[in-house]
């Protein structure tokens, strides 16, 4: 059982502090062509303007205002390495910027795909994906619950230095809510502690993110895009006994605070990002792109565009949630943040608490 693994372009939807990340219409995009870079307020052209208003509509006014201070570093860095030429060519070079970093953003690697291999079947199915953290010396898989469920139809497994290997050792995950449907359970939280053994068959390009690489805070002050990471199974192919399987990442503006209320969740334990899969841009090819069905990146990565990560070169977006659900008639996709699965872990394991507080 072999692991094929081909980086993917970014996809992104809405606007940031640094430039539209959507394709432009067409009427607007050939009105700043001529445009000098630069070239603000009054001296825009019309169609351009009305396309901007109605991102700010749609976007709000406060969370434009969160996005420009939180993007404010980059756009000091793209400034200073600007060269002379239209306001297209300047809004192409942000692109860039952000296309580079979520190429190379580094913390990106540490989310993995989780296969099933059903009872009585070699025939492997890819079907979420996991994070991979340290906590003191201590190495976890991070997933969803309702994941880990899945275990009572087969063994579940990530990617190995040879093939894919068992993920071993102790498991935990929520229990379920008084329905006993795991739908109703709001926070979908579950881990494995791998042993050993595990830890030293992993594949050398799964890296396991410390400290430094994650984010534990609560209630941001400000709203910013995140990115969600992982292999939609729509994208997973089997031939043979080998699974070859891609890794896709998606990067979207948070929801409203009403967006939040009408689900149920709380944004102090939870990450909510619009997700419409239709209306999407690749940053690689700069054309608009419809993102694979998400179902697959359940357990995978959710990091954040945080002012802190854009001021040093080259970003390391820290990871700062797990997705968990996928809302399509409200085009949302919803992740628990990272905090809560460190609570979790640290009830469980509160010698490992006590040496972190240390």
């Amino acid at each position: 059982m072999k692991r094929n693994r081909r980086e993917e372009s970014t996809e992104s939807q809405g606007t940031t502090g640094l430039a539209p990340a959507f394709p432009l219409p067409k009427k607007a995009a050939a009105s700043i062509k001529g445009v000098p870079s630069g070239v603000r307020g009054k001296d825009l052209p019309s169609e351009f303007v009305r396309t901007i208003k109605k991102v700010i509509q749609n976007a709000g006014p406060d969370a434009v205002a969160d996005y420009t201070q939180i993007y404010s570093p980059l756009r000091k860095r793209c400034a200073a390495e600007a060269k002379p030429g239209s306001l297209a060519e300047e809004l192409g070079q942000a692109r860039k910027v952000l296309e580079a970093i979520t190429r190379e953003n580094p913390t990106f690697s540490a989310t993995v795909p989780i296969v099933l291999e059903r009872l009585g079947t070699q025939r492997p199915e890819l079907i979420a994906s996991g994070v991979l953290v340290r906590i003191t010396n201590r190495t976890f898989l991070l997933t969803a619950a309702h994941v880990t469920d899945r275990q009572n139809e087969g063994t579940l497994l990530i990617p190995g230095q040879r093939s894919f290997i068992a993920a071993t050792g102790y498991f935990s995950s929520m229990r379920l809510p008084a329905s006993g449907r795991r739908a109703d359970d709001k926070l979908d939280v579950a881990f494995f502690l791998l042993d050993n053994d595990c830890v030293k068959e992993l594949h050398p390009h799964c890296r396991v993110l410390g400290r430094r690489d994650v984010s534990l805070e609560a209630d941001p002050p400000l709203r910013t895009d995140y990115t969600f990471a992982g292999y939609p199974s729509q994208k997973s192919r089997v031939r043979e006994r080998a699974l070859e399987t891609d890794f896709r990442t998606f990067t979207g503006g948070e929801a409203k605070q009403s967006e939040y209320e009408a689900l149920g969740l709380n944004r102090s334990l939870h990450i909510v990002i619009r997700f419409n899969r239709k209306q999407t841009l690749s940053q690689k090819s700069g054309r608009a792109s419809t993102f694979p069905l998400p179902h697959g990146m359940s357990g995978g990565g959710v990091y954040a565009w945080s002012q802190e990560a854009l001021k040093t070169w080259p970003v390391r977006l820290p990871l700062v949630g797990i997705a968990t659900e996928f809302v399509p008639d409200r085009s949302l996709l919803v992740a628990t943040r990272l905090h809560v699965y460190v609570g979790c872990i640290f009830h469980n394991e509160p010698h490992l608490a006590a040496i972190a507080a240390g």
